[in-house]
């Protein structure tokens, strides 16, 4: 029996031994490069480049046996697998490739000597197929494939002509394709097996559909591994190879149920199901070893390792998503059961488990009601698989089960103009000018500009440890007024926005999670042009500002002026540190959590600061590590050791270790940037931004604050360079005051809190949760400003309990057995300070002995109120809580709970209540004059008439 590894290296032996092929190793099933598609599912993805003319081949012949799934969009396998013994959603393909070199006979000849050669076939037990031509396509019959193979030898009943269904190969919507020939095996009971498929690619699908030819053509072959080992081991399907008999094996030990009996079709069920529990168990294992983590359809790239690295990593995922999917499962339940009341028919798409999908169910339902159309705008196609989340598959299951058609054309051109834009972009395009940018960009490309030339945003001068930028000299190609109409001529004017195209630029513009520039074109010498904000569209990038005039002398600007790019170089430089400062926080964050799996999920460089949000499955971030990632990114400042970069081509990067992408980003096949730093901090990102020369650029970093610390997706905000610096100095300033507390003034003291506070507000932001030192920092400035009130409630108390005497010591004077008092320095303190005072607490009650008194006070906006009465003046009618709640209506408050310390007959206070401060005075003075008519008319009759007396 060949075993599945002799009949890959047997494969991989032929091509390179007999037909001078390279050996390329598998790329990871994450795609790169590729915005059309979420994962590799075909052999020729990673070529893709080579094929459309972007990239060059690594040499012009290469064979590999190639990782790929297929879970969605065009080739997507799902459904089927388990049901057959030959569908699978993750395979390996093994292939081999000519770019512009052979063509059409050597590959047929190659594949048909393989076939009956090393791997011993019986011709008679193979059948042919090839493009017999399709007229909606516009292509004829591939009558050269027909003839080679009959020239090879094999008879007209066994070779049969097919249309583009079956013949011809697309990777997607739109891409690489061409016609194909397929080599079948005839079992003995006449159904065949697909083992081979030859494509010749030699077109490209447009977005529009459109078919158009390339300049070179190219061969790519993929032959199942997994298909021709169960026609060589001589078992009935793909599940009884040794590819997979561990797996059910192994699924037998663990389940509880039958052993697998390889049965299919009907009453099959318990066999399929150990089918496709052995098919997704593969895939996830290749999935999560290449990066693919659940959170994400594509994030950081591993390099190719064998599997068994990534063992750990993966059950560690595997643990934390059967939580999460038990989570998931209730919560849809729930939302399913509800959803089917308003629409019956959702029961057929019970299988659907997507978090969004009731939401973007009755969305599409009431958007489609109103519209009343059979066919699903491509925009309502859009908003359901971006915003919604639903995948391809889903929505077209929706169309059919609602017997409607789906706009596809209208949402892959939206799909890709989304891919496309960056947010400033994507913002410009959505207002009323995006047809006219658009106008622009094709205007330009007719003079023969269809990109900027950006790649002096990298360049600057580094001398005596100062980063310098020059000024650009370029030429102005495009003027565009603030309506987005083209201008040749204009005279412009200084308060209205306009957008300038250049050959070049030095601006960045925002791309990569980080911001554009600002700076200043230089256009004659009386003309500058003030750039506010720069955006890519279609690789043309414009420039919006306002011109600033010095002069009325020659005011006119026109294409095909030499002008001068300067841009603001702090703002650059701040950028650039901040920038660096996310990849050795990426790195660090990694190093501190070692036993954790994290994925970067976005991140965000101004000159003000950065963020970086990640998914951490494992240990989960804490203080402690995120002051370890700080002292790591430390060292590696004190280290200065330098920033790295080159360029790349994508098959270049199969040299290259560890390299971190950062997730949904999709990359050029060329020119990709590739920012290293070595140790003590070792990071290593494909990156288009802009970076500091050294570490020791940086100055400092500072972990300012962090939101969902110790969640599964936390975001780390810093500040690097004077921002940090200037941080840490007001760290200081709070630790000086410590010092000097008991001497300096309390009001001095709340002054200098307020003046830091505000400081340290407008360099961290309000972003997440303070952390490090900033957390500290506040905390002791909390204590501090605490430590002073508590010095000045000293003084006041003392105060306060003097005021108190003397209003009692009045009313005695003037005959009135009773006081009513509002506290006039209750002002100037804090509301507890002001009610302990007029409640008497913490020290002897010095006004126990003055009868009946009614204390009013207001601090901070804050009323409080407080009423006593010695316990031989108590009465029916005349309790502290009776004459207390007298004054609650006008306040609406009411009498706090009694205590175990004093009884509401004789002790009574009132609930602090807020009041505007404008109607404060009027409310204490209406209370005072309640509360003295109170006390007047429910006094015993002597007191009652000594008080009327004397009042």
């Amino acid at each position: 029996m060949k075993s599945s590894g002799f009949i890959r290296s047997s494969f991989i032996d032929y091509f390179v031994n007999k037909h001078g092929h390279k050996n390329i190793k598998s790329s990871s099933v994450v795609s790169l490069c590729d915005r059309t598609v979420p994962f590799v599912n075909a052999g020729m993805n990673q070529f893709k480049g080579i094929f459309l003319g972007l990239a060059n081949a690594p040499c012009t012949r290469v064979v590999n046996s190639q990782k790929c799934v297929r879970v969605g969009g065009k080739h997507n396998d799902l459904d089927l697998v388990g049901t057959d013994g030959h569908h699978h959603t993750f395979f390996e393909m093994l292939g081999n490739w000519s770019f512009n070199n052979y063509y059409k006979k050597e590959a047929c000849q190659m594949a048909w000597d393989l076939l009956l050669g090393p791997y011993r076939m019986k011709p008679e037990s193979l059948l042919v197929t090839y493009f017999s031509g399709d007229a909606v396509i516009g292509l004829q019959e591939d009558k050269e494939c027909r003839d080679i193979w009959k020239k090879i030898g094999v008879p007209q009943n066994r070779l049969k002509g097919h249309g583009a269904r079956d013949n011809f190969w697309e990777m997607g919507p739109s891409g690489p394709c061409g016609p194909c020939t397929e080599i079948h095996y005839i079992h003995p009971d006449g159904s065949r097996t697909e083992i081979w498929n030859l494509v010749f690619i030699q077109c490209n699908r447009e977005v529009d559909g459109s078919v158009t030819a390339l300049r070179h053509h190219h061969v790519d072959t993929g032959l199942g591994l997994e298909r021709l080992a169960a026609l060589l081991q001589g078992v009935p399907s793909n599940y009884d190879t040794d590819l997979f008999r561990p797996l059910i094996k192994t699924i037998e030990k663990s389940a509880k149920v039958p052993v697998y009996e390889g049965r299919f079709g009907e009453g099959a069920e318990l066999d399929t199901s150990y089918r496709r529990l052995a098919d997704h168990a593969r895939l996830l294992a290749i999935c999560l070893a290449d990066g693919a983590l659940p959170s994400t359809k594509s994030v950081y790239i591993f390099h190719i390792r064998e599997l068994i690295a990534k063992e750990r990593e993966a059950k560690l995922i595997i643990e934390q998503e059967k939580e999460n999917y038990t989570k998931l499962r209730a919560d849809l339940a729930k939302k399913w059961k509800n959803l089917a009341k308003r629409y019956p028919e959702v029961e057929a798409l019970s299988d659907i488990e997507i978090s969004g999908f009731a939401l973007g169910y009755e969305e599409f339902k009431e958007t489609m009601t109103k519209i009343n159309s059979k066919v699903i705008p491509g925009d309502l196609v859009f908003k359901m698989y971006d915003t919604h989340g639903f995948q391809e598959d889903v929505i077209e299951r929706i169309a059919k089960l609602n017997n409607m058609e789906i706009d596809k054309k209208e949402f892959w051109k939206l799909l890709t103009n989304h891919k496309l834009r960056h947010k400033t972009a994507f913002k410009e395009q959505t207002s009323k000018n995006g047809i006219k940018f658009d106008k622009a960009v094709e205007k330009l490309a007719e003079s023969g500009i269809r990109h900027t030339n950006d790649l002096p945003k990298y360049d600057f001068m580094y001398s005596d440890n100062k980063v310098t930028f020059r000024p650009l000299k370029t030429k102005l190609v495009g003027i565009l007024n603030e309506d987005g109409e083209w201008l040749d001529f204009s005279e412009p004017c200084e308060n209205r926005p306009y957008y300038l195209v250049t050959e070049s630029t030095n601006f960045y513009c925002e791309e990569g999670g980080q911001a554009a520039d600002d700076g200043v074109v230089q256009i004659r010498e009386n003309i500058g042009f003030n750039v506010h904000s720069v955006f890519k569209i279609r690789g043309i990038i414009f420039h919006k500002g306002e011109f600033s005039l010095k002069s009325a002398d020659n005011i006119y600007v026109s294409i095909g002026l030499d002008v001068s790019m300067a841009i603001n170089r702090e703002k650059r430089l701040s950028t650039m540190r901040n920038h660096t400062g996310v990849h050795l926080l990426n790195a660090a964050v990694r190093k501190v959590l070692p036993d954790s799996v994290i994925s970067q999920t976005g991140s965000s460089v101004t000159d003000r600061g950065l963020s970086l949000s990640l998914s951490i499955y494992g240990e989960k971030l804490s203080p402690r590590a995120v002051e370890d990632a700080q002292e790591l990114i430390s060292s590696s400042i004190s280290a200065n050791v330098p920033i790295l970069s080159r360029t790349l081509s994508t098959t270049e990067l199969s040299g290259e270790a560890d390299i971190l992408t950062v997730p949904g980003e999709v990359y050029p096949e060329t020119g990709l940037r590739m920012v290293s730093c070595p140790q003590p901090l070792a990071s290593k990102e494909l990156c288009c931004g802009t970076h500091v020369p050294s570490t020791g650029e940086l100055q400092s970093l500072l972990v300012t604050s962090v939101r969902a610390m110790g969640s599964r997706s936390p975001t780390i905000y810093a500040l690097t360079g004077s921002a940090a610096m200037q941080a840490r100095e007001l760290f200081c300033r709070v630790q000086k005051l410590t010092e000097v507390i008991e001497l300096a003034e309390p009001s001095r003291v709340d002054e200098e809190v307020a003046i830091i506070r505000h400081q340290l507000k407008d360099l961290c932001g309000s972003s997440g949760t303070p952390a490090g030192d900033y957390h500290r920092s506040l905390q002791l400035m909390d204590h501090l400003k605490k430590t002073a009130a508590n010095r000045n409630d000293a003084a006041l108390l003392d105060i306060a309990r003097t005021e108190i005497d003397e209003a009692c010591s009045e009313a005695q004077r003037s005959g009135r057995r009773f006081t009513v008092h509002f506290l006039r320095c209750s002002y100037l303190m804090r509301s507890d300070a002001a009610r302990s005072v007029l409640a008497g607490r913490g020290s002897a009650d010095p006004h126990n002995s003055w009868g009946p008194v009614m204390l009013i006070g207001c601090a901070g906006g804050v009323v409080i109120a407080t009423a006593k009465v010695p316990q031989e003046l108590v009465t029916s009618s005349f309790t502290a809580d009776k004459w207390l709640s007298c004054i609650l209506p006008i306040f609406e408050a009411t009498v706090l709970p009694p205590t175990e310390q004093f009884s509401t007959l004789t002790h009574a206070e009132m609930s602090a209540t807020k009041v505007s401060l404008i109607n404060c005075e009027q409310m204490v003075q209406d209370a005072m004059r309640v509360a003295i008519k109170y006390a007047q008319a429910h006094l015993k009759d002597d007191e009652r008439k000594t008080d009327i007396r004397h009042n």
